[in-house]
């Protein structure tokens, strides 16, 4: 069949068409607000809370991020904001788990036994009912038996606040996720401090760093609610 000029611009056009249709449809991609994970596998928040099965879990409330070797900028704003979680926690009879980081290694500048600076800060002490435990590593659950503890009293649902973000509390919510609890994180009852730049990038910003760590343990790992949020769910006494 002979191809007339014709027909030759039609083909031409419509693959034009075809080909500015795609390039608009990777545009508009490219464009739309982003999703979390949670949100594309439809994991949605809680509406209610069960308060047997339910745990506050403080991961190093320490002097040491407040004016010892790590200080940190929110540190104050972020206690603050844990004290009113564990008020509402013990209205409600949910359960409150102290998590400190203490040295093992002998010369550590930080966290050394025993110290000041490794203590819990004033406005977040311990009472008899709560569950305390220690850790020199990571998260709460890396190396301890915080697993057993908690599976041992029927807890399934976990909220985590602490110090820091990046660390402590990233490591802490991940490892509960695949251990297969359910998370939410305390957002503004955490906090984290500044990094160098690292492979040559600048330095981070500590609210840069505390953004984009909520962002990422938003995008599949927990529910990341405000404590006001938190504290207006329904709490079902079972």
């Amino acid at each position: 069949m002979k191809i007339t000029n014709t027909t030759k611009l039609c083909a031409s056009v419509l693959g034009l068409a075809v080909a500015l249709t795609a390039v608009h449809a990777r545009s508009g991609a490219a464009s739309r607000e982003p999703m979390t994970l949670r949100a594309l596998y439809g994991l949605k928040k809680p509406s209610e809370l069960r308060a047997a099965h339910t745990a506050v879990v403080l991961v190093d409330f320490q002097n040491e991020f407040v004016d010892g070797g790590l200080p940190l900028r929110e540190a104050h704003a972020a206690i603050e904001r844990a004290a009113e979680l564990v008020r509402w926690a013990r209205r409600c009879e949910i359960r409150v788990v102290f998590v400190q980081n203490v040295a093992t290694r002998g010369g550590s500048p930080l966290f050394v036994p025993g110290s000041e600076n490794t203590a819990f800060v004033s406005e977040l002490q311990p009472q008899p009912s709560d569950l305390v435990l220690q850790k020199s590593m990571m998260g709460a659950f890396s190396r301890t038996h915080l697993d057993q503890d908690l599976r041992a009293r029927g807890i399934d649902t976990l909220i985590i606040a602490g110090f820091m973000t990046h660390l402590a509390v990233l490591s802490t919510a991940s490892d509960a996720t695949v251990l297969d609890y359910h998370v939410l994180v305390a957002a503004d009852a955490t906090a984290t401090r500044a990094l160098p730049g690292a492979g040559g990038e600048k330095a981070v910003d500590s609210l840069l760093l505390q953004r984009a760590t909520l962002a990422a343990l938003a995008d599949r790992v927990a529910d990341v609610l405000r404590v006001q949020e938190l504290t207006a769910l329904n709490v079902a006494r079972l």
